[in-house]
């Protein structure tokens, strides 16, 4: 078959009935949520003073899914059919959380769960996400409950977070660097909350 005959094959069978022509989709864009530079951070201890470990974060179900997700003016939610997580959206809060942990607590081993059988965790932190959103005015607002447990699950701290980011990049780009900077703005913020219950026991071996 001649090139010329190809292309004309190709092209019809790029129109259907009616004279309507196929148009190719959007791609999708991916992306993930970046832990940020904590101001004042030191280099990680040779000897730990302990581990700490991150939990499973929770999160609701209308966060829980692939598209990037934000609120309407009526309180709908949105999803971005072509903005997509590149992981699951907890365990990217996760992720995140502890690396920006890491960079706070640098006298400490920040793991993430699922911990290994062998590996003994001091404080384990939990977190709730209550709502992680682009909002209508632009801005994106991070929710959250905290609570630091102790090495036989006993609470040692509880808070609550409501940080908000104003990112300049428009759309999903700028709804995924506004979380991203939410939730470090609530790492940074917590030394009366979370940071206060992982430090608790440096003070307890000082005062024994």
């Amino acid at each position: 078959m001649r090139a010329r005959d190809l292309a004309v094959l190709v092209t019809a069978a790029a129109v259907l009935p009616g004279g309507c022509v196929l148009k190719r989709s959007k791609p999708a864009q991916t992306y993930v949520l970046d832990p940020l530079a904590v101001p004042g951070s030191a280099s990680p201890r040779e000897t730990p003073l302990g581990v700490v470990g991150v939990l499973n974060v929770a999160v609701p179900g209308w966060i829980d899914r692939p598209q990037v997700t934000g609120r309407a003016a009526s309180g709908q939610i949105v999803t971005d059919e072509f903005a997509r997580w590149g992981e699951p959206i907890e365990r990217g809060i996760q992720r995140v959380v502890a690396e920006n942990l890491a960079a706070l607590l640098p006298d400490r081993r920040v793991v993430a769960a699922p911990f290994a059988p062998s590996q003994a965790v001091d404080q384990r932190v939990d977190i709730r996400i209550t709502e992680a959103a682009r909002q209508v005015d632009g801005s994106v607002l991070v929710e959250a409950r905290w609570a630091v447990l102790g090495p036989k699950g006993e609470t040692l701290v509880q808070h609550r977070s409501s940080h908000r980011a104003n990112p300049t990049a428009a759309g999903a780009a700028g709804a995924v660097t506004g979380a991203s900077e939410a939730l470090a703005d609530a790492i940074v913020r917590a030394d009366e909350g979370v940071l206060r219950g992982l430090r608790r026991e440096d003070l307890e071996l000082l005062l024994s």
